[in-house]
């Protein structure tokens, strides 16, 4: 029972982890470009740390993916 505990617990800390990472790469980042589809839904293209990041956000949730390719920002 203990060990379901603490996988579960696991679990919930990498989702919050993840969430909360998505959101300080948009927040803490230079908005290059945005795609507005509604108004609850874009998907933006962010520079952060000498990595672009590809983010999509749709109502409260966020999901920033690395970008494989390789920019040069001035």
């Amino acid at each position: 029972m203990f060990k379901h505990f603490i996988i579960i617990l696991s679990i919930f800390y990498l989702m919050i982890f993840n969430a909360l990472s998505d959101i300080n790469i948009i927040e803490n980042g230079k908005i290059l470009e945005s795609k507005l589809y509604s108004t609850n839904e874009a998907t933006l293209i962010v520079h952060n740390s000498k990595k672009i990041y590809v983010c999509s956000v749709s109502n409260n949730l966020t999901k920033c993916i690395l970008s494989n390719k390789k920019y040069k920002i001035n």
